[in-house]
């Protein structure tokens, strides 16, 4: 790893022409000199430019004194995901290895490592071996403390991390028996050690759990003083008028969930002379946090606000996020405002974006708007107002639809704790009208702005989703066919026709199952600095603009497009390139942090519900029996073979009554949260 000594002047620039040369010669295999006189210009420092490429592994030395990009030697740099049984895969740009237990280097779960290409496994599958670890993904973890021999011992919490780690604690700090605690990891010798820092509580305390999971991904604590004074002064100061559309007589609304505390969208409508237009106004978070600011600094580092189940992780300070730039009812506000003009069949016409200034008359809950949109309701003009909008989004779903945008719903679930802080059940989200009429609206919002910045060369990243490979299509169609699950037309492709193939399927428990097969041929939509359209939405150009509140590259797209209102030049800016990787990451460590905090509490939530019977789906069949997902809670367990056999049922493994799909009831047997196993047992109807 580079550690993090200043660069001397030159040496980046030179580095970046050295990797130019390679980008022009792919499969080249250069010395020193060849790399000298395949440059133009004097590079005085060019020796240190070369060394700092192989350390950071953009170069590799391929023998005789000459070097190569990693690639042409076999050699990828990729995050390694692991598995419970020890083993992982690398992924990297355009493909992944499988990595043996044995030929993981030492690497944990989610580590940047780099991975030579080994035997082929299968017709698409290579597998690999993690040659060093670039970047560790973690300081510390969190586990259960044990007693072994003469010392203790650390169970991660995290499946997929080591157990029996090694701890060490200091003199007088108190430990014991069964305790969850937080570590930080030593990697100074071959397997990593553990260090006492705080102790948790209880295993079984939600609160303990989810502050578990947090500190294992790494997410932040609280603001330091400093930026909660910076921004407090902030918040405080004033903001004009000048420059900005004054829109604070339009009739404009939130519509949020009902616990949420940050509004930052709010939306308008109007007509003019047959043509409606669509005002999405968005809080202009840029007017407090500018670009390279010391809070702009902490917003990037940060990425996201992460929503744990009983407690959210923000962005930024709340004096902002929840105060001055949240669009709150009767409150002028700064905003960046979308107005969009559509026609009668719902196809954008024109568009434009403007700072502005608004004033919310009306912080709507989803639920109260699903009323107003179904014909209920008691206030005239929203009435009004919500006939116009809900017309008008039934018209974007006609035109996403014509477009061949897919259409992927997989259920959401909000935990419910009750008085004493123990998780008392799970409300699915819904995906209804008000949801669905919102979930239009900020996307034509960042359709817009993703062309504006197409066209005139904003440095911002965009949402990219590119088109998946052929033979991940082939195998959807595979699985599908397995789970007797039937093609419309027989093939699929098109986003179009997966959309077609999920509205097919009645079954919460199925369609879920068969969006997770559909998410799975697909590649991941990620950040990135060019535009390579977005294929689930159907679209040229995408990006995320409507949260800047919570997400960061929103954020960068607002101070982007304020900074170009000024007439500065955004492409001085530090490069967007860098954050890409970095956005894309967070994210991805958030809705991992979000996805395991929700199943911890699951099994908490069934742990004390030994007995107690629930509907599922098979989403896997082995010969040691079935894994079952349960319908009314999200969670997964297992059934074993003997189990079944015990209440009565046949079970002969794959092959048998029992496959992927199918709709069963089980008894849930045992639960071992740190284990996070769930046992359960099949019931005859």
């Amino acid at each position: 790893m580079v550690d993090d000594r200043e660069i001397p002047p030159g040496v980046e620039e030179s580095a970046a022409e050295v990797l130019d040369l390679f980008a022009s010669r792919p499969s080249a295999r250069l010395s020193f000199q060849q790399i000298a006189s395949g440059l133009e210009g004097e590079h005085p420092r060019l020796s240190e430019a070369v060394e700092l490429l192989v350390e950071r592994g953009s170069l590799r030395p391929a023998g005789g004194g000459r070097y190569a990009l990693p690639e042409q030697l076999g050699i990828f740099r990729g995050r390694i995901v692991m598995r419970s049984d020890g083993s992982g895969f690398v992924k990297f740009d355009g493909g992944r290895l499988e990595i043996d237990r044995r030929n993981t280097g030492g690497a944990l779960d989610r580590d940047t490592v780099f991975a030579k290409k080994l035997q082929q496994i299968d017709e698409d599958t290579f597998g690999g071996k993690v040659m060093e670890v670039a970047e560790r993904s973690r300081k510390g973890l969190s586990g259960v403390v044990r007693k072994r021999g003469h010392g203790w011992v650390i169970d991660p919490v995290d499946p997929v991390l080591p157990r029996n780690l090694p701890l060490r604690t200091g003199r007088g700090e108190p430990v014991s028996q069964g305790r969850l605690v937080y570590a930080e990891l030593d990697y100074g010798s071959h397997r990593p050690t553990a260090v006492l820092k705080r102790n948790l509580g209880r295993p079984g305390s939600p609160e303990a759990l989810i502050d578990a999971v947090a500190m294992d991904h790494g997410l932040p604590g609280e603001f330091p003083g400093d930026m909660e004074e910076l921004a407090s002064r902030k918040a405080g100061e004033p903001w004009s008028l000048e420059g900005r559309e004054d829109l604070r007589e339009l009739l404009t609304i939130t519509v949020d969930p009902v616990d949420a505390r940050d509004f930052d969208d709010a939306v308008s409508y109007a007509e003019e002379d047959g043509t409606r237009i669509l005002y999405v106004h968005i809080a202009d978070v840029a007017a407090y946090v500018a670009h390279g600011s010391p809070l702009d600094s902490e917003a990037s580092s940060r990425g996201t606000s992460v929503y744990l189940p009983d407690r959210v992780i923000p962005m930024l300070p709340q004096v902002l996020s929840n105060g001055a730039c949240s669009l709150r009812p009767g409150e002028d506000r700064p905003a960046r405002t979308v107005i969009m003009k559509f026609d009668d069949t719902g196809k954008r016409k024109d568009f434009s974006i403007l700072p502005s200034a608004i004033r919310s008359d009306s912080r709507m809950t989803y639920e109260e708007a699903l009323e107003y949109l179904r014909g209920g309701g008691g206030d005239p003009r929203l009435k009004l107002l919500f006939t116009d909008l809900g017309r008008l989004s039934a018209d974007l779903d006609r035109v996403r639809e014509e477009r061949g945008a897919l259409e992927i719903q997989t259920s959401e679930y909000r935990v419910e704790f009750d008085e004493d802080g123990w998780p008392g059940g799970f409300l699915p989200v819904p995906s209804d009208e008000s949801h669905r009429m919102i979930e239009n609206f900020m996307v034509e919002a960042n359709r817009a702005v993703a062309d504006h910045c197409t066209w005139t060369g904003l440095p911002v990243l965009y949402r990219v989703h590119e088109e998946p490979a052929e033979k991940s299509i082939e195998r959807l169609e595979q699985e599908l066919d397995r789970l007797e699950v039937r093609i419309p037309g027989g093939r699929i492709r098109s986003p179009s026709g997966m959309r077609a193939l999920l509205l097919g399927i009645e079954s919460r428990a199925l369609r879920d199952l068969v969006s997770e097969h559909v998410l799975r041929s697909l590649r991941k939509a990620v950040y990135m600095a060019g535009n390579l359209g977005h294929f689930g939405l159907a679209l040229r150009s995408y990006m995320h603009f409507t949260s800047p509140i919570r997400r960061y590259p929103d954020l960068l797209v607002h101070q982007m497009l304020s900074m170009q209102e000024k007439g500065l030049v955004p492409a001085a800016c530090r490069p967007v390139s860098d954050m890409a990787e970095s956005a894309s990451y967070r994210e991805d460590n958030a809705e991992s942090a979000e996805r395991d905090a929700v199943e911890l509490m699951a099994l908490l939530y069934l742990s004390r519900m030994t007995g107690s019977v629930h509907d599922g789906v098979v989403t896997g069949v082995k010969r040691f029996g079935i894994f079952v997902r349960l319908e009314d809670v999200p969670v997964e367990g297992l059934a074993h073979s003997k189990d079944i056999r015990r209440s009565g049922i046949p079970f002969h493994g794959p092959g048998g009554i029992f496959h992927e799909g199918s709709q069963v009831r089980v008894k849930v047997l045992s639960v071992d949260v740190m284990e996070r196993k769930l046992s359960l047992i099949t019931v005859r109807e």
